[in-house]
């Protein structure tokens, strides 16, 4: 997923911007004035894929990271906050219903 973000934005926003590329793949391009500047794209293999070397914990955090809602910057941080918290929510039930 590509987004075109300016010069201000990016600032404000560079560490959301970095862990959506790294975490999710996406490609930011950067411009001002309507003129194109710079690409954030992610490294080659970055996606993080479990390993047989991963031990069960460090499998379900990436399997939850996968899971999350993306995030963007044009996005509300409220909404996505909701979203995360109604995410957990079902999954405490589904796991005391599984007792």
């Amino acid at each position: 997923m590509e987004q075109i973000v300016d010069v201000t934005s990016a600032r404000r926003q560079f560490g959301t911007i970095l862990d959506e590329v790294f975490h999710k793949g996406s490609i930011f391009t950067i411009a001002r004035k309507g003129r194109i500047l710079a690409k954030i794209v992610p490294l080659e293999n970055a996606r993080i894929e479990e390993s047989e070397s991963m031990s069960l914990q460090q499998k379900s955090l990436l399997r939850e990271l996968n899971s999350l809602p993306n995030i963007g910057i044009d996005k509300n941080p409220v909404e996505i906050l909701r979203k995360m918290r109604k995410q957990k929510r079902i999954k405490s039930e589904v796991k005391q219903h599984e007792k």
